[in-house]
C-alpha cells in the first residue's frame, strides 16, 4: 500500500511541476514581448517581503529597488525586480539583499505591460530556473513510475 501511495505522490508532484514549468515558460515568452523604457532608480535598500516562508527571520530580507519611469507622458513608480507572474521576491540575509540592491545602476531598463503600464519589472526570470524546476519534476515523475512498476514486477 505504501508503494502505491509513494508512486501516486511522485506522479502527482511530477505532473504538477511539469505543468507549472511549462506554464511559467509560456508566461516568460509573453513577458519578453513587453515594451521597454528607461527608468531611474530613486531608492535602494532592503525589506522583509510579506510571503509565507519556512526560513528563519535572519534570511527574510529582499533587495528593494524603487524606480520611476514614464510611459506616454505619465509617470509610474514600482519596486518589482522580477516579474510577479513568475517568481516572488528572492530573499536571504540582510547583507545579501543590500548587495543585490546596490548592483542596480541609477538608470535601468524597465519592462512594462503595454496594456497596464503600472505593471513592470527590471530583470527577467532566467530560463535555467524554470528548466531546473522541470528537471526536478521529471525526477519525481520517474520515481513515481518506478514505485508503481515495482508493484507489477
Amino acid at each position: 500500500m505504501e508503494t502505491i501511495i509513494a508512486g501516486l505522490f511522485g506522479l502527482l508532484i511530477g505532473i504538477a511541476g511539469l505543468w507549472t514549468g511549462f506554464n511559467k515558460l509560456k508566461t516568460r515568452v509573453a513577458l519578453d514581448r513587453w515594451s521597454t523604457v528607461k527608468g531611474t532608480v530613486v531608492e535602494r535598500g532592503t525589506y522583509q517581503p510579506n510571503i509565507a516562508s519556512l526560513s528563519t527571520p535572519a534570511f527574510r530580507y529582499a533587495p528593494l529597488v524603487k524606480y520611476v519611469y514614464q510611459v506616454n507622458g505619465k509617470e509610474f513608480v514600482n519596486d518589482c525586480i522580477h516579474p510577479k507572474l513568475i517568481q516572488l521576491a528572492e530573499h536571504s540575509t540582510k547583507k545579501w539583499a543590500h548587495k543585490r540592491a546596490v548592483l542596480f545602476a541609477d538608470d535601468v531598463v524597465v519592462h512594462y505591460n503595454p496594456e497596464d503600464p503600472s505593471e513592470s519589472f527590471l530583470v527577467q526570470t532566467p530560463k535555467w530556473k524554470l528548466y531546473t524546476l522541470m528537471g526536478c519534476a521529471c525526477v519525481a515523475l520517474l520515481f513515481g513510475v518506478m514505485f508503481l512498476l515495482t508493484i507489477f514486477f
